[in-house]
């Protein structure tokens, strides 16, 4: 069974007031954040351009240093944009919101909505291109231990995979959008680690019917249960979900079944770099 919470990344994109939800009341999720640091959680993920890093340095300031805590930071850009300027910028934004001298990891992500020939997002080599670059940017920053990809699809992350900079890929991993879990054999070959985002699919997943912690988190626990994946970045903005979430994975088998409802097998886990 596994009991740790190194594999649970608090997700922080819409746990507070932010561009994607500006009239959000911001108390549950600060409190959540507050209720996963005490509980163990290390790793938090999120997103200069989300602007809600801010609510991130708000509980660290109010419970102190947290041993071992990691930050992994979204770095967005176009393919053929101003891929220096960009990530320098989420690496200052992000060290100054947050109140910290360094990144634990920085996640570069081809910013789709504002590529402007999107040919280039079948190209492999442009692709590779991408994740290169910006890892080279990235460590002459001197302020980043890692360098992640961030992967839309199989030609991304296949591409990721031929840069030897980026130590892990990370890709959306639900039940309705299972596409990366035929990569991970191949992630684990490129002796990298594989992040699943969204395991609940932005609590679309959510059985709102269902009685118990595991039943109503049951897509949580089918991700879970493959020891394959290094960690799973849920977005929680209630101290009752954060609760929740903790009991699933606690709870959960060290092994995936094909579905939720058969039996599991045994395959190694990578720790994250």
């Amino acid at each position: 069974m596994i009991t740790g919470l190194e594999r649970l990344c608090f997700g922080t994109s819409t746990f507070v007031a932010g561009h994607l939800l500006p009239q959000k009341e911001s108390g549950p999720g600060i409190a959540a954040l507050r209720t996963a640091l005490r509980s163990g959680v290390r790793l938090i993920h999120s997103n200069p351009n989300l602007n809600t890093q801010w609510a991130v340095r708000e509980v660290l300031e109010e419970i102190g240093p947290v041993h071992g805590l990691r930050h992994l930071v979204k770095a967005e850009c176009p393919l053929r944009g101003d891929l220096e300027a960009r990530i320098r910028n989420a690496i200052d934004v992000s060290t100054s919101r947050l109140g910290i001298p360094r990144i634990s990891a920085l996640v570069l992500e081809v910013d789709l909505k504002r590529t402007e020939h999107t040919d280039l997002l079948h190209k492999p080599r442009v692709l590779a291109g991408f994740f290169r670059s910006g890892a080279r940017v990235a460590f002459a920053s001197g302020r980043v231990d890692a360098v992640y990809a961030y992967c839309h699809g199989p030609q991304a992350l296949a591409a990721a995979l031929q840069v030897e900079a980026v130590s892990a890929v990370a890709a959306q991993y639900h039940l309705t959008s299972p596409w990366a879990f035929a990569h991970i054999a191949q992630v684990k070959r490129a002796g990298k680690a594989f992040i699943g985002m969204s395991p609940l699919n932005r609590g679309a997943l959510v059985n709102p019917l269902a009685t118990t912690a595991r039943a109503r988190l049951r897509p949580l626990a089918w991700a879970l249960s493959d020891p394959r994946v290094s960690a799973l970045a849920v977005t929680m903005s209630t101290p009752e979900h954060v609760n929740e979430v903790i009991d699933t994975v606690r709870n959960s088998e060290r092994s995936r079944p094909r579905s939720p409802y058969t039996a599991p097998t045994e395959t190694p886990r990578r720790e994250l770099p």
